[in-house]
């Protein structure tokens, strides 16, 4: 029913109706006008056959006269009928003629007439011939004769007349049968034209109704899709000077979205020139161009931008010449214009990642590889051709062209690691050589995974030409045993560190006490200073073998990590050094601290040797003050190049108002045994402060000195957050 009432309700069907509707109406009329054409000819037949009847007894009547009158003339002897003779001769004549003009369609007809017209002559003759024998005296007396020869002249004449109106009366007769069924069909068929045509008309009208209610809802849905699509609709009509030329265009319509993207009223911009409403449109000569499009009557599209309250926009614009105006259809498409130069953006950030990977690869020496194993067909980058010291595309890639570039030693290892993943089908590393084409022995680092690709599986991986690792690995590998050894003899310098140079010493220093004891007062002056002066070099060899020691015991990994608060770490320095700094009136203050990942023992000799610092570097002038503080900061604000593994890093600043130092010598302070200062002046070995360098670097941070002389010192350390 739905392909029922789809085909009605198709305007291609009511083309084809009113076609055959047009054919049946015309074909009607072609009938009736052809009836009414049938029955005027019948209604002329039947004239004619009566106009016929009545000449033929006209004529006869005519020729009945003559006869009479001849005949009167002979009888009564009387010549004055002559001239009565003469008339209806030529009255006879006449209608003879006309007779001839009647039938001349009618064959019999025509050879009745011609047999009349010689019997007439006939009759005229013989009448003539009666006429010449009437004398006024005396009558002829061959008169007779020529009496009896008109009269069988006239009876011939009868029996035409007679076979003449006998045929008329049949033709007569069938043209009026004709004409009776013309007067009734042809009423019949004007009705049923008349009928067909009401019947037409009112489904014409009905439809023309529902084509007029359809119309009106289309233009009502095409008014709503028009006013909800998201594309400016407008439609301008031609605007022309005084010489009938195009050089502007009126605002007939506009939709919406006019208000919408150019901040405009539908209302108020209708009826204005486009070139007032749309300044815009004299830019780039798109007037001239909708001019020539309206002119040509042509379609055109371009792109065109529009700045709206300092926004721009793009829109991608239709115009088209129609229904003597122009239709123009603007298409925001600012979003793909942006997406499209952001695109190009990123294709030229991706030509650049190309470049550098391509360059990168070269750097690292990688190539790589697509290999169909099942038709043994390979693809090899260019430099994975370079690897091998040949030209890019210089030999086909398989199994077997590769194969015999293998190093001779490696290949049952290869083909075994071939089998292999064939099998499992798992990626793993293999390393092994190959000869170049240039005799060069490299070795290649080789991973490869399978992957679908046109449903079936191939394998795609990367080679490494890693011939200077390996050499570095192999040199690494012996400095790494040099560097055991090196630990061994640590080791071994520490113990005799711990006990060997300790030993003595606390003998020396034994005996010292002991001396001193008992026979330091029997010394001389001078053989008192010679002792202080042991007393105090053992003392000091005692610290830098303690210190020696701590220095060496700072390993490269931290060990037993765990959440430190540096607070505690602080309170615990301050408890440590809180009868040197009552001693020397110092005020330590200290902001809040975090927690870190750390050692505790090792961050509180850090700070402890920081704070130590800032006490014995004191200026004796003023009261010394140690400030700590801290912030979080990220890693990317760190001024100095170390490796940070971290995103964010704590940024812990211990400052002084001390002596402080040349900024020159800010990196020189924390080498081992680097002093700036007189031993004589201020105590120390010049190890501390390379102990906190270690701590802090054991740690993963990094620590540095800011100073003036006079000024005091900032020791800034950062550690991961």
């Amino acid at each position: 029913m739905k392909i029922f009432r789809r085909i009605a309700n198709s305007p291609v069907l009511d083309k084809i109706a009113l076609a055959i509707v047009i054919v049946l109406l015309l074909f009607i009329t072609a009938v009736l006008f052809g009836q009414i054409k049938t029955l005027e000819v019948s209604a002329e037949e039947v004239s004619n056959s009566l106009m016929i009847d009545k000449e033929i007894n006209t004529l006869f009547s005519q020729y009945d006269l003559m006869e009479s009158a001849e005949f009167r003339s002979v009888i009564l002897k009387d010549s004055t009928f002559e001239e009565s003779y003469i008339d209806r001769k030529l009255e006879s004549d006449q209608t003879l003629k006309k007779l001839h003009g009647l039938v001349k369609e009618m064959p019999q007809q025509r050879a009745n007439l011609d047999t009349i017209s010689q019997l007439k002559d006939s009759l005229h003759i013989t009448l003539t011939a009666l006429h010449g024998k009437i004398r006024p005296s005396q009558a002829d007396s061959t008169a007779m004769i020529y009496v009896e020869n008109a009269a069988a002249l006239l009876k011939s004449l009868r029996g035409i007349k007679a076979n003449m109106l006998q045929h008329n009366d049949e033709i007569l007769r069938q043209s009026l049968g004709t004409y009776r069924g013309l007067t009734f069909l042809t009423p019949l068929t004007t009705l049923i034209l008349a009928l067909f045509s009401i019947l037409v008309f009112t489904v014409a009208y009905f439809r023309l109704r529902r084509h007029k209610d359809q119309i009106q809802s289309s233009e009502a849905l095409l008014q709503n899709i028009v006013q909800s699509t998201d594309n400016i609709m407008n439609y301008y009509e031609p605007i022309r000077d005084s010489n009938g030329t195009v050089v502007d265009f009126r605002i007939a319509f506009a939709n919406i979205c006019n208000r919408d993207y150019l901040n405009l009223e539908p209302e108020e911009i209708v009826g204005r020139p486009i070139s007032e409403v749309y300044p815009f449109v004299l830019k780039n000569n798109e007037l001239e161009r909708m001019i020539d499009c309206y002119r040509n009557d042509d379609t055109i599209d371009f792109e065109r931008q529009v700045t709206v309250e300092g926004e721009a926009f793009w829109f991608h614009t239709f115009v088209r010449a129609m229904d003597n105006g122009l239709l123009e259809v603007m298409r925001n498409k600012t979003d793909e214009y942006n997406a499209k130069q952001d695109l190009m953006k990123v294709n030229e950030q991706l030509e650049v990642q190309n470049s550098i990977m391509s360059e990168a690869k070269k750097m690292a020496k990688i190539g790589s590889y697509t290999w169909d194993m099942e038709k043994d067909i390979a693809t090899i980058s260019d430099n994975f051709y370079n690897i091998l010291d040949c030209e890019p595309g210089e030999f086909e890639p398989s199994f077997k062209t590769y194969r015999n570039y293998v190093h001779p030693d490696d290949i049952e290892q290869y083909d075994a690691y071939g089998k292999w993943f064939q099998e499992t089908q798992k990626p793993r590393e293999h390393t092994y050589r190959v000869i170049t084409k240039k005799g060069n022995i490299k070795f290649l680092r080789t991973k490869g995974q399978f992957v679908e690709r046109e449903g079936k599986k191939v394998m795609i991986g990367v080679v490494q030409d890693v011939t200077v690792q390996i050499s570095y690995e192999n040199d690494l590998k012996i400095k790494n045993r040099e560097l055991e050894r090196s630990n061994e003899e640590l080791e071994s310098f520490n113990r005799v560190a711990s006990h060997d140079l300790q030993e003595p010493l606390r003998k020396i220093q034994m005996f010292i006490s002991r001396f001193e004891e008992k026979e330091k007062d029997t010394l001389s002056e001078k053989g008192t200073e010679y002792f202080d002066k042991i007393t105090e070099v053992a003392a000091r060899m005692q610290s830098l073998i303690r210190n020696l020691l701590t220095y060496s015991r700072i390993g490269s990994k931290v060990k037993e990590v765990e959440n430190t608060d540096l607070n505690e770490v602080l309170q615990k320095v301050q408890e440590d050094y809180a009868e040197r700094i009552k001693e020397v009136g110092a005020t330590i203050s200290i902001k809040k601290l975090p927690e870190v990942q750390g050692v505790f023992f090792q961050l509180e000799q850090l700070f402890g040797n920081l704070i130590s610092n800032a006490l014995k570097y004191r200026s004796p002038k003023i009261t010394p003050k140690i400030e700590v503080k801290s912030e979080k900061v990220p890693y990317k604000e760190i001024p100095t190049n170390f490796i940070k593994p971290a995103k964010e890093y704590y940024k812990i600043t211990v400052s002084d108002n001390g002596i402080g130092f040349d900024g020159n010598n800010a990196n020189t302070i924390f080498e081992v045994f680097q002093r700036l200062h007189a031993k004589n002046k201020y105590s120390g070995n010049g190890i501390g402060l390379a102990i906190c360098k270690k701590i802090v670097e054991n740690h993963q941070g990094f620590i540095h000195a800011t100073s003036e002389l006079g000024k005091g010192s900032a020791f800034i350390i950062y550690l991961p957050a």
